[in-house]
């Protein structure tokens, strides 16, 4: 209706008209395949970004990890500590999920805030950066999956370079997660990151212009 705010139902089928998924497994290069697709003017809304948003403090979703997981898991200044929740879902599947049925609902609402607010769609695609989609079934919200691949080497070279940790550390962190491959199946189109910078931005380019055609 004129003047009024889009409904959920409303921003949920503009997901589905105009935004691609854009996942993959950790250090396979989602996020170089994101800041190729924003140097080409698109428009790239990150879950990562919008998690740390939910969490920051006086957010009702840290207040709900803090009460899931125990005091000890903000840090002094009242931020989350972020190492210390990760280690902990690490070792008990059951906390993941519980991080999970917390986390997920708030980013979704984040997520189709931004929508709104930017008024996204409108005939142009948008991407949607986020790890989980496939692990969550939530392929079939959005126009089209992209998932990032390379071989485990290589992926296990970018995150160790990345985050500084042992190899062992690293391996945990790769083999707890569904595979880059198994997710390159599942998607509509896969991207295989491992080649030079000139060669994957020729790659997004071609992609993103079959996509509109």
């Amino acid at each position: 209706m004129t003047g009024k705010t889009k409904t959920g139902d409303d921003v949920k089928v503009i997901i589905k008209q105009w935004c691609i998924a854009l996942t993959g497994a950790v250090a396979t290069g989602k996020s170089t395949v994101g800041n190729i697709l924003k140097s080409m003017g698109m428009t790239v809304i990150d879950a990562d970004q919008l998690a740390r948003d939910v969490v920051q403090p006086g957010q009702p979703t840290l207040e709900k990890i803090r009460e899931a997981f125990g005091a000890g898991i903000i840090s002094k200044d009242g931020m989350l500590d972020r190492d210390r929740l990760r280690d902990v879902i690490m070792t008990s599947p059951s906390a993941r999920e519980a991080l999970e049925a917390i986390m997920h609902p708030a980013i979704q609402a984040r997520f189709e805030t931004c929508v709104t607010t930017q008024k996204l769609g409108r005939g142009q695609i948008f991407f949607y950066e986020a790890a989980l989609i496939f692990e969550r079934s939530r392929a079939h919200l959005f126009r089209e999956t992209w998932a990032t691949t390379c071989d485990e080497p290589c992926q296990l070279k970018r995150l160790q370079e990345r985050s500084k940790l042992p190899r062992e550390k690293c391996l945990d962190i790769i083999r707890a997660q569904w595979s880059a491959e198994r997710k390159a199946k599942l998607a509509n189109r896969s991207i295989d990151t491992q080649c030079s910078p000139d060669d994957l931005t020729k790659k997004i380019k071609e992609l993103v212009k079959a996509t509109n055609a």
